[in-house]
């Protein structure tokens, strides 16, 4: 009886070490990843919120879609990330767009070009996600006007048919820092392509996703 006890007590105390070392990582994840996304983004701290991106059902792929810019006045660069069930990116796009006249021709384009993405990567079940409202209202109510954008729209509807599922949500910037950051970086770099790995200039703000959605 007392070799039981002797043993349950110290198998407590692992438990209650390994625990404390794990709190101690977690802190220490927190404040490096911290400096860590202020330095990537040059501005102001992403914060731990109870705003935060949700992964998609099992079988379904995420992706998130934004454009940044303009830049030397008619530059426009734009952010793809497609994340599975468990928040693992799959795939990734960055690229630069020329002579548009305005943000909403950009974010238009920017849900357009993520589509001919994630459509060359084959998958058949997917949400497609921008904090553009007046994007995702237009292709949701296929609301279809005679103009640069309308057809734009019409050219992303069309997609549907590529896909066996396909759900256009619109989601608030704080969810959408991912593309916003990749779309930041690809400002100063050029186009890129990553599949089946993380971007490391967006890690950190994967690592935060996840570890808003997890807390």
């Amino acid at each position: 009886m007392h070799i039981f006890n002797a043993c349950n007590t110290s198998k407590t105390l692992v438990d209650v070490a390994s625990i404390q070392k794990a709190q101690r990582s977690i802190e220490n994840f927190k404040s490096v990843s911290t400096v860590l996304v202020e330095t990537l983004s040059g501005g102001p701290i992403l914060p731990i919120s109870d705003v935060h991106w949700t992964p998609p059902f099992s079988g379904f792929y995420n992706f998130n879609v934004d454009v940044a810019g303009p830049i030397e006045g008619d530059k426009w660069r734009i952010g793809v990330v497609v994340r599975d069930n468990e928040g693992v990116v799959v795939g990734a796009s960055s690229l630069q767009v020329f002579s548009l006249p305005d943000s909403e021709v950009a974010e238009a384009l920017t849900m357009r070009k993520g589509l001919e993405f994630v459509k060359d990567m084959s998958f058949l079940n997917l949400i497609a996600e921008s904090d553009a409202s007046n994007v995702v209202l237009a292709l949701n109510a296929h609301q279809q006007s005679p103009n640069y954008v309308g057809s734009i729209i019409r050219d992303c509807i069309s997609f549907k048919g590529s896909f066996r599922s396909l759900n256009f949500l619109h989601v608030r910037r704080e969810t959408n820092q991912a593309a916003h950051y990749l779309a930041k970086y690809a400002l100063k770099n050029s186009d890129s392509i990553w599949i089946e790995e993380t971007p490391p200039c967006i890690s950190v703000v994967l690592a935060f996703d996840l570890l808003s959605y997890l807390r």
